[in-house]
């Protein structure tokens, strides 16, 4: 039988599998740390998890403090590319790198599709 991270991988697999597009797909604790990840190899997860939980901190306080709501998704844009963090539940988000060439709207229809795959599983 299949562990509750296999099964969350499968996930991340069939999703990166949509589009060459998306290079890298985690599921990250609000603390940082890897429940699953489906990346190239030269990424250094722990890195990830990491960098993600400071910027899940920072967008949780901005929802927070200026909008009085609840965070749903942190985008960082940058030259090669962008990250896209999604909440899956209270504790853990959906990581996404995808390539800056990337149709957006297309990616956001993918992670809307995948979510709730992810929160099922979670």
């Amino acid at each position: 039988m299949a562990s509750k991270a296999d099964k969350i991988k499968d996930v991340l697999n069939r999703y990166r599998s949509i589009s060459t597009d998306i290079f890298g797909a985690s599921v990250i604790t609000m603390d940082g740390f890897m429940v699953a990840s489906v990346t190239l190899s030269e990424i250094d997860e722990g890195l990830v998890g990491g960098i993600t939980a400071a910027l899940l901190g920072v967008g949780e306080r901005i929802a927070k403090e200026m909008m009085n709501s609840k965070m749903t998704q942190v985008f960082v844009k940058s030259e090669k590319g962008y990250i896209i963090c999604n909440n899956i539940s209270d504790e853990t988000v959906l990581v996404s790198l995808v390539n800056a060439e990337a149709k957006l709207g297309l990616i956001f229809l993918e992670i809307r599709r995948v979510l709730p795959e992810l929160t099922n599983l979670i």
